[in-house]
């Protein structure tokens, strides 16, 4: 009898433990939306603002400090899927989750190719031009493959995060491979020897790509870290965060031009930000006792996330860009209110769509 309630009690906690950390989870789902905003709302300014001007290091800070959002996105989707799938056939993965997927590329495709010629940034000048916008869509929009191409690999990861000692030797091998010659670009020389040994020699691109977030964001939610390599993380992530921002500032005004070659989401400094942001969700922020009421509205936006980010470029092309021109880029700590006020367009738009019958639940 006291085996069975023992059993009882640990099912309660784990239950416990499983929303708490679900709602960490949301949490940063939201953050990493806006991030992911705020990036495309400042670009424009980033992109056309001269690198001379007082403006230019604003938009390159905002810039730089938002690029964990995708990154921190694929390591959500690593923390929920990997492991999970162990017992679901290939066929299921396919039929589930990239269905969906494929169903979401095709409406949002056709939707923005609508949207640009209506909105004048698109120009069709062939049969050809036509098909290759409907196939790969607005440029947000390639996140949704290569979010289908990490489903379709998942049944090979599984195995790999099975072994803890393999998960980390992976996660090294894409330090070495991926993150570290990211960073070497600002070495032109030296980026073109070791990327041309790493792939047209070696043929090393398991490694690459965004495998190693989907990787990192099961081990960091799945395994207990010492307070010793908490710490070494927060570090690494700290300075990871000032070489983006810093650097990027020094490198462009070096340049004479924009540059994103210090912050590209395939580097270490990125990976190791984006590292500190999520173990401090997981550790900080699922420690914060919210009420019932404030976690069902935290659940209700994480939800939307997925529909705040299809739609929210639709108000970056059609009032941020523009408000940007017309004031000649001079305003650039108006990107964060912008942002916020877009992350709300966005959000009541996708209730709308999400209450349409049969087909809202498909399409955001």
């Amino acid at each position: 009898m006291l085996r069975s309630e023992n059993k009882l009690v640990s099912r309660a906690e784990q239950s416990r433990a499983e929303q708490s950390r679900a709602g960490w989870i949301e949490l940063l789902r939201i953050l990493s939306c806006f991030c992911v905003i705020l990036l495309h709302v400042s670009t424009k300014g980033w992109s056309y603002a001269s690198v001379d001007t007082k403006s230019w290091p604003v938009y390159e800070i905002f810039c730089a400090i938002s690029r964990i959002g995708v990154c921190c996105f694929v390591m959500i989707s690593g923390s929920l899927f990997l492991g999970n799938t162990r017992g679901q056939s290939i066929e299921k993965i396919y039929k589930k989750y990239i269905f969906r997927i494929v169903v979401l590329i095709a409406f949002w495709s056709c939707t923005y190719f609508v949207f640009r010629i209506l909105n004048g940034n698109l120009k069709i000048t062939s049969l050809k031009s036509i098909f290759g916008e409907l196939l790969f869509g607005n440029y947000h929009l390639w996140y949704l493959w290569m979010i289908a191409g990490l489903y379709a690999v998942t049944p090979i990861l599984n195995k790999i995060v099975e072994d803890n000692k393999l998960c980390r030797y992976f996660l090294i091998l894409c330090a070495a491979v991926c993150w570290v010659p990211g960073m070497l670009e600002v070495v032109p020389a030296l980026n073109k020897l070791v990327q041309g040994v790493l792939q047209d020699k070696m043929y090393l691109f398991l490694p690459a790509g965004y495998v190693g977030y989907y990787i990192l964001g099961y081990y960091l939610c799945k395994n207990r870290l010492t307070d010793k390599q908490k710490n070494t993380i927060l570090v690494a992530g700290i300075f990871g965060a000032a070489y983006a921002t810093i650097g990027g500032i020094l490198y462009s005004q070096y340049t004479g031009e924009p540059s994103q070659i210090t912050y590209n989401n395939l580097t270490l400094n990125i990976a190791c930000y984006a590292a500190a942001v999520f173990m401090i969700f997981k550790d900080k922020v699922n420690a914060i006792q919210f009420t019932e009421k404030a976690k069902r509205r935290i659940f209700a936006l994480g939800k939307a996330t997925l529909g705040i980010y299809l739609i929210h470029v639709m108000f970056v092309q059609g009032i941020s860009d523009r408000f940007m021109v017309a004031t000649s880029f001079r305003y650039p700590f108006a990107s964060i209110p912008i942002a916020i006020l877009i992350f709300i367009c966005a959000y009541f738009v996708g209730i709308v769509i999400q209450k349409i019958p049969f087909v809202g639940k498909w399409i955001v």
